[in-house]
C-alpha cells in the first residue's frame, strides 16, 4: 500500500507564486502545495503576526538535527521489508522468517540502561512542567498487539500533575464528524509544559478513513500544517488549522496559542507471528481478555496490509520539525529502551530547567530563610 502525498487531481494544477495568505482560488493550490506554501510564507516574514504573538512563538525552526536516533527515522519510499524484531547482542531472532535488527547490547544491558534513562526522562519531565516553556506529544502508532500501552508503562515515570493522559483515536464519532479531522487532535493536546499520550493517532485517518489517493493527500497536508503549527506554537483554530493574521497582525479571539510542542512520533513494528501469540495471550487471560474484540481477531490476516498502509501513511508525513520514527518491538525490553533513549535525548535537547525563585531572592537570603524555618521546626518538635 502506496501513499503519495503529492497525489493531484485528474489535471494538474499551476503553482501560484503568491502569499498562502493572499485571497485567490483555492483550486489553483494541491493541499499539500498549499501548506508548503504556507510554511514558506511564515518561514520568510511574508505572513506577518502582531509583536504580542510573535514573542511567543519558537524563535527558531527545529531540524532533524534537534533529534537523535537519526537511523530510526522513517523516510518516504523506503518502508518495504522494514524489520520487526531488535535481537540483543548474543541472541537469536525469536522467529526464524523475521526481519532483525542487531542491537549492540545484551537484554541484561538495555535493562540496565532502560532504568537509567527512565529516571533521566521523569527528571526533565518534572523540569519541562516546572518551565512550561513548552510541551511535549509522544505519538504512538500501530497495528492490533503492536506494544503501545506497554511503551508508555515502561519508558515514562508520570506524576499526575505533569501530563494531560492518554487517548486513543479510532473511527470519528457523531460529534467529531460534524468537523474537520484535526479538531478532535485540538481536543486532546498537552497543556503548557506537560506530557500527552497518543496510542492511536490522527494518522489512523490515512489509512482507514481516507478511500481515494486524493483524500489521503488532504488529510497528510491538513496533518502537516497541523503539526508544524504546535510545533511553532502558532495561533490556531478550533478545527486545527494556522490562524492567519489580519493587516494588523492579529488573529480571531477565537484562536488559541500554545507553548510550542515537541512531537516524537512512533510507529511500532511487529511480525504477524508475534501478533498472533499476543493475541492469544489476551484470549487467554482474564485481565486483559478485554483488549481483543472480534474486530482485532478479524484483522490479523490482514496485518501486513495495515502495517504497510501506517509505514506509508507515516513516512509521508514525517518532516524535518516532526519525524517519524521507526522501532521493531517483537523485542519489547529494547523497543522499550530505544524509545526511551529517544524521549531522553529530546527532552534534553529541549534542556527544561526549573525557574528560579520567584521573588529573586539570592542563594545567601534562600539559606537564611531555609536555616530560620529548620530552627523553628525542631524548636516545635523538642517541646
Amino acid at each position: 500500500m502506496k501513499i503519495n502525498p503529492t497525489t493531484q487531481t485528474s489535471k494538474p494544477v499551476a503553482k501560484r507564486n503568491v502569499a498562502a495568505a493572499d485571497k485567490g482560488p483555492s483550486e489553483t493550490f494541491t493541499p499539500g502545495e498549499r501548506v508548503d506554501q504556507l510554511i514558506s510564507d511564515l518561514q520568510s516574514g511574508k505572513v506577518k503576526y502582531s509583536p504580542e504573538i510573535q514573542a511567543k512563538i519558537r524563535p527558531q525552526e527545529l531540524t532533524l538535527s534537534d533529534f537523535p536516533c537519526q537511523k530510526y527515522i522513517l523516510k518516504a519510499g523506503e518502508t518495504d521489508n522494514l524489520p520487526t524484531e531488535i535481537v540483543a547482542k548474543g541472541e537469536k531472532s525469536k522467529y526464524k522468517g523475521a526481519t532483525t535488527l542487531d542491537s549492540k547490547l545484551t537484554t541484561k544491558e538495555n535493562i540496565k540502561d532502560l532504568e537509567k534513562r527512565n529516571e533521566a526522562i521523569a527528571d526533565n519531565i518534572n523540569g519541562l512542567y516546572a518551565q512550561k516553556t513548552e510541551s511535549l506529544m509522544v505519538l504512538l502508532e500501530g497495528d492490533n498487539a503492536a506494544g503501545k500501552d506497554g511503551m508508555v508503562k515502561h519508558v515514562f515515570t508520570i506524576n499526575p500533575m505533569t501530563t494531560n493522559g492518554q487517548v486513543a483515536f479510532k473511527g470519528a464519532n457523531e460529534e467529531e464528524r460534524k468537523h474537520e479531522p484535526n479538531w478532535r487532535i485540538m481536543k486532546n493536546l498537552a497543556g503548557p509544559g506537560q506530557i500527552m499520550f497518543h496510542n492511536r493517532s490522527h494518522y489512523g485517518d490515512v489509512v482507514f478513513a481516507a478511500k481515494t489517493p486524493e483524500d489521503k493527500a488532504k488529510r497528510l497536508a491538513d496533518i502537516k500544517e497541523l503539526e508544524y503549527g504546535l510545533t511553532m506554537g502558532l495561533p490556531m483554530t478550533a478545527e486545527g488549522r494556522i490562524a492567519l493574521p489580519d493587516k494588523q497582525g492579529n488573529v480571531d479571539p477565537s484562536a488559541v496559542q500554545r507553548p510550542p510542542m515537541r512531537f516524537i512520533k512512533v510507529l511500532l513494528g511487529v511480525s504477524q507471528e508475534e501478533q498472533a501469540m499476543r493475541l492469544a495471550d489476551r484470549l487467554e487471560d482474564d485481565a486483559k481478555v478485554y483488549k481483543v474484540t472480534a474486530a482485532d481477531l478479524e484483522g490479523h490476516p490482514k496485518h501486513a496490509e495495515v502495517q504497510g498502509g501506517f509505514a506509508d501513511a507515516m513516512a509521508a508525513g514525517s518532516t524535518d520539525f516532526a519525524p517519524t520514527y521507526y522501532l521493531p518491538n517483537d523485542n519489547k525490553v529494547t523497543g522499550w529502551r530505544k524509545l526511551a533513549e529517544i524521549a531522553d535525548r529530546v527532552l534534553e535537547d529541549m534542556a527544561p530547567e526549573p525557574p528560579g525563585n520567584k521573588d529573586g531572592m539570592s542563594m545567601e537570603d534562600r539559606q537564611a530563610a531555609a536555616k530560620a524555618l529548620r530552627q523553628e521546626a525542631e524548636k516545635k518538635l523538642r517541646k
